[in-house]
């Protein structure tokens, strides 16, 4: 059976859920589901609430940096909660638990962007504040990053990469 690139990244963003629902059936369940995911294209590794999974256009991970992600893009200290890359255009995402809910934006933003520009990538687009996330963009050693702190109160103060290729 063959699925559509839409239709496997959608079946292997749904994945992301499989291992909370199978930690009462360990190991068995979390084989099944990526034999059962094997036939369909995607290779997906569930271990014990960790997820990688890595298809022909793309992957889903946590825990670490997707895939490829960029090295000359430094990364905020912090927890790494997931990341995503596609390889067509080629994209990666990444996001950084750094503080508890209802902590400081400005801080982990300032700190973030300090080590982009210290590692050689010039402001495109200024820092902007628009009460819900802190924003701006930076381009260098062939990548833009768009940079975004937000503060959520599942997730908490996270600091999220989005790395393109202009």
């Amino acid at each position: 059976m063959t699925i559509k690139r839409p239709l496997r990244l959608a079946v292997a963003g749904a994945v992301l859920a499989l291992p909370l629902a199978f930690t009462a059936c360990g190991e068995i369940a979390e084989n099944a589901a990526e034999d059962a995911l094997r036939e369909e294209g995607i290779d997906a590794d569930l271990d014990n609430g960790q997820i990688e999974i890595d298809t022909t256009d793309g992957g889903v991970v946590t825990g670490k940096l997707p895939k490829g992600f960029p090295k000359s893009v430094p990364v905020i200290d912090g927890e790494i909660l997931a990341g995503t890359y596609t390889k067509n255009p080629d994209t990666w995402n990444a996001t950084v638990k750094v503080d508890e809910p209802g902590g400081d934006k400005e801080a982990p933003y300032d700190s973030a962007a300090a080590d982009l520009v210290d590692a050689g990538f010039e402001v495109v687009t200024d820092k902007m504040d628009n009460g819900t996330a802190i924003v701006g963009d930076y381009q260098g050693d062939g990548f833009l990053v768009n940079l975004a702190v937000t503060d959520s109160a599942g997730q908490g103060i996270v600091v999220n990469y989005l790395v393109t290729v202009p």
